[in-house]
């Protein structure tokens, strides 16, 4: 599939407009999901997190108005009384006490008043004064050995509309601390509702759990989810409470000094429903992009790639000879541009190889000149040979000894080799250096010190000999005993090649001229530019020719190029 795609700049082209405007669609969805999923968690969680301290709040408060009502009723003497009384005037007036005393939270709560045997004596309660409570174990038992506060204690039956699921219970003592008898409080499930009523969300479960944390009341909601047992379950497995794996997630409140926990149970705010949807809805809109994607790339691709294929269809044609091809292409963009550029190109082409044709004709008729001149520096040189052999029989060294160095250099400067070994560089500049010897007739001398290890390394020919000749020429000017030092030697893998001379050294102008290799200024000096010249063309930039004038006195020139032995 990548290589079809690869072998066609339309397809990778379609290809692009299409990832270019599904992706950037694809993570803003994911993103504004993840946002929105984020936002409405938060808000969930603010908005339960409030019905949650409502409930709190309700039912504190409620707590603290039973208790405040249970130390008003055991502080009122005619109650107390009554509890023991048979006479039905004082148990009437004792009745009619508790219901002054009780009447703002008769809706939330029964009051009961128990003898010290446990025998209810007075009560609210529409069953009115029946039943018992064992003192000595339970509710009274733990309100006796707590005297001074409220005790609440789940009920220990059944559940039901009618029958209370909490209890409330406080000790009453005379001033001797001996209990006289107890003011119970039942609170029903519709007292339950009655007070939780507006603080919450119907769709949520609210439960209130003792501290074995077991069901004291239960909503309709929560009792559907079975709240309690799915918290008491988690519970004991050691699992997290708030987890969500079954669907609900559990908000908890403790009820301080009361040993109760309010539960808010709700489900995740994105279901599995919600989640489906979302989804659901984010591939119809991802299907619907990538149908106008399709059709938008298709025809943003015709356009763009139609002057590429005629450009491709008109370099195929001028490969095959067609030189008057003309794309000709209207266009004002880039592409257009670029037709231009081809049909320039093309007639350009077709004027250079005209050109060409004429050049190679002049170049023809130049080599058979250069054939016929060849005959010159060949006769310069035989003639210049015959003048050793005769300068020898005659026993003229030094004549022998200038035409033999003189040949060896044409020798050296008609061949067709453009490089020679260092060896045979170094003895061309010898034979250079003697003949400049006999003519200034030994005024300087010369060293020349060169590695046996560096003999074999190639170099271009003829570029140490012009160095020499300005060392000679202008540095030893005016000198009567001057000195040539040629020191050949290898520095990190790169050739050094240095000319030392002790003369009047180069004039500052010189080496900078020769520093911007300004061939037009150098003049006299071309033999270095041109020597740099060849260096850099062959080796490249890093390499070259440096000068420089010593304090002592004099100059030195540093050639440097690369080892290269063959």
């Amino acid at each position: 599939m990548k290589t079809v795609i690869r072998k066609s700049f339309k397809r990778e082209l379609f290809l692009c407009f299409i990832v270019v405007a599904l992706v950037p669609m694809v993570i803003t969805g994911c993103f504004l999901v993840s946002v929105l999923k984020a936002r409405l968690s938060r808000d969930y969680e603010e908005k339960t997190q409030e019905q949650l301290i409502s409930v709190e709040n309700r039912l504190a408060g409620v707590f603290d108005e039973m208790e405040q009502a249970a130390q008003e009723i055991m502080s009122d003497g005619v109650i107390v009384d009554g509890i023991t009384q048979t006479d039905s005037w004082l148990k009437n007036k004792a009745y009619k006490r508790l219901y002054e005393k009780t009447q703002d939270l008769r809706e939330i709560a029964w009051f009961h008043i128990y003898d010290a045997q446990g025998r209810c004596s007075l009560s609210t309660s529409p069953q009115g004064a029946e039943g018992e409570l064992p003192p000595y174990w339970g509710l009274l038992k733990v309100a006796r050995t707590h005297s001074h506060e409220m005790i609440l204690r789940r009920a220990s039956w059944e559940q039901d509309k009618e029958k209370p699921c909490l209890q409330g219970a406080c000790a009453i003592l005379d001033e001797d601390e001996e209990c006289l008898g107890f003011v119970v409080m039942d609170i029903t499930e519709s007292h339950f509702e009655t007070i939780l009523s507006g603080t919450y969300n119907e769709e949520n479960g609210i439960a209130v759990l003792n501290s074995y944390w077991e069901d004291v009341y239960s909503t309709k909601a929560a009792k559907e989810a079975s709240l309690a047992q799915t918290l008491r379950t988690r519970r004991m497995a050691g699992e997290d409470l708030r987890q969500t794996t079954d669907g609900i997630t559990f908000y908890i409140a403790p009820l301080e000094q009361t040993g109760l926990y309010i539960i808010l149970g709700k489900e995740p705010v994105f279901t599995r429903d919600v989640t489906n949807m979302t989804v659901g809805v984010m591939m119809i809109m991802a299907v619907c992009s990538l149908l106008l994607c399709i059709a938008a790339a298709g025809v943003m691709s015709n356009y763009l790639t139609a002057p590429v294929k005629r450009l491709s269809q008109a370099m195929a044609r001028v490969e095959g000879g067609d030189l008057d091809m003309q794309v000709g292409s209207g266009r004002k963009d880039e592409f257009g541009q670029l037709s231009a550029s081809f049909d320039g190109m093309t007639r350009q082409i077709k004027e250079n190889l005209a050109l060409q044709v004429k050049q190679q004709k002049e170049l023809n008729d130049s080599n058979i000149a250069m054939m016929q001149a060849q005959l010159n520096p060949h006769f310069l040189y035989n003639t210049l040979d015959t003048i050793k052999w005769v300068a020898k029989a005659h026993h003229v060294s030094e004549l022998a000894t200038m035409a033999s160095g003189l040949a060896k250099i044409l020798r050296t400067s008609i061949s067709e080799a453009q490089f020679i070994s260092l060896s045979e560089e170094v003895s061309l500049v010898c034979a250079y250096m003697d003949i400049q010897k006999i003519r200034f007739d030994g005024n300087f001398t010369y060293d020349v010190e060169l590695p046996l290890e560096l003999e074999d390394c190639m170099v271009p020919k003829m570029i140490i000999q012009p160095i020499v000749e300005n060392a000679i020429i202008h540095g030893l000017k005016e000198r009567e005993h001057g000195h040539i030092f040629l020191n050949i030697y290898e520095e990190e893998e790169t050739l050094c090649i240095e000319v030392y001379d002790d003369g009047c050294g180069m004039d500052e102008t010189i080496l900078g001229l020769l520093k911007e290799r300004n061939r037009e200024e150098l003049k006299g000096h071309i033999g270095f530019y041109n020597v740099d010249t060849i260096i850099r063309l062959h080796y490249g930039t890093q390499y070259g020719l440096y000068a420089e004038n010593q304090p002592e006195g004099g100059a030195r020139v540093r050639i440097t190029l690369p080892i290269v032995r063959e």
